[in-house]
């Protein structure tokens, strides 16, 4: 069988997005294929499909992906939905919140007139994965809300001069990967000739949109790895704090940190999700960042993180084929107003011996 291997190292969480990401738009393609994934070495990812795919077929399913959402209603839809006059995208998770019920009413409006025209499960799960602008947290009279509490912590680009994702992101990615040929988008994703349009081939382009610091880009893999945050929900809050989602968490007082897997031996994309949703995972990650002081130790009392929950986890996750994790820190700049978003280069946690 064909194996499709990823080049990257296990220590870049835009490689964890880019596998995962890949696979689902390749399974989305056809509700008759199946995708393996799994790390090959520290330097190689692996997919494969039951049905043999190749890099060529590969690229036709990424292409085709990519235009499919360039030409939606869901990914052009619009609307003037802040104060002034300036439009946002309708599907967008976060920009500057509507100030009054009306414009409140008409965003609500679109997006469920945008979520209808989605078409496929992938679609639908990766819309429901970047979240939404909440209007049910916090305190408008005391200054205390913010509509980025519906928002899933996956989405990094920075806020200011009225940047969003869609209109800044995932549209100029959406033209530029449709616009390539297949061997062009072939090459980039098996990373032989990396070109990235919307970052002008820059060295601090922010294409990577935060899933690794701000660096030049292939736009075909920044599209696949953005894709990638489809398989990690949102759970919605109402605590100062924004939402934390699957893998991705943060305790206060410190910055925000994601715990990924590293398994040697093929898994379907439904296990993959299943291990980074688990409590077990989240329970390996709190144990790594939560030093032993008294701030910490009631992080511990509070979240139930004692020798027992930890080893526990640690049985189950070695149940399902988890060698040892990985936990990228978030780095956060000290902009006080639009502050800048990166995940830092990761460091494995252990649970027991391993040769990788």
């Amino acid at each position: 069988m064909m194996d499709l291997e990823i080049n990257g190292r296990y220590d870049d969480a835009f490689i964890h997005l880019l596998l995962v990401g890949l696979a689902s738009i390749l399974e989305d393609a056809d509700n008759q294929r199946t995708c393996m994934i799994w790390w090959k070495n520290r330097g190689t990812a692996v997919i494969r499909s039951n049905d043999d795919l190749s890099w060529e077929g590969c690229a036709a399913i990424v292409q085709a992906h990519a235009k499919r959402w360039k030409d939606s209603p869901w990914l052009n839809a619009s609307g003037a939905y802040s104060d002034g006059e300036k439009e946002y995208a309708t599907l967008s998770p976060r920009f500057k919140a509507p100030s009054s019920p009306d414009k409140w009413r008409l965003l609500e409006r679109n997006r469920t007139r945008a979520i209808d025209t989605l078409q496929t499960g992938l679609d639908r799960r990766y819309v429901g994965a970047l979240g939404e602008p909440s209007y049910w947290s916090g305190d408008l009279t005391a200054n205390g809300y913010t509509p980025d509490r519906g928002a899933s912590r996956w989405e990094m680009v920075t806020r200011n001069r009225g940047q969003e994702f869609i209109t800044g992101r995932l549209r100029p990615l959406s033209e530029a990967v449709s616009s390539r040929s297949l061997l062009q988008i072939k090459e980039g994703l098996r990373d032989v000739k990396v070109v990235d349009e919307v970052g002008e081939n820059k060295d601090n382009s922010r294409t990577p949109t935060g899933l690794r610091r701000p660096s030049i880009t292939d736009n075909a893999r920044a599209w696949c790895a953005l894709f990638g945050v489809s398989v990690f929900p949102v759970m919605k809050s109402a605590t100062p704090r924004r939402g934390s989602t699957a893998a991705f968490a943060q305790i206060a007082g410190r910055n925000p940190f994601v715990t990924l897997p590293i398994w040697l031996e093929p898994w379907t994309l439904d296990r993959y999700r299943a291990v980074v949703r688990s409590r077990a995972l989240l329970t390996i990650g709190l144990d790594e960042v939560l030093e032993d002081s008294a701030s910490g130790e009631a992080f511990r009392i509070r979240f139930d993180i004692t020798t027992m929950t930890v080893e526990r986890s640690r049985r189950w996750l070695k149940s399902k084929g988890v060698e040892y994790c990985m936990l990228f820190p978030q780095y956060v700049s000290d902009n006080p107003t639009a502050p800048e978003r990166w995940l830092m280069k990761g460091h494995p946690v252990f649970m027991e011996h391993t040769s990788i």
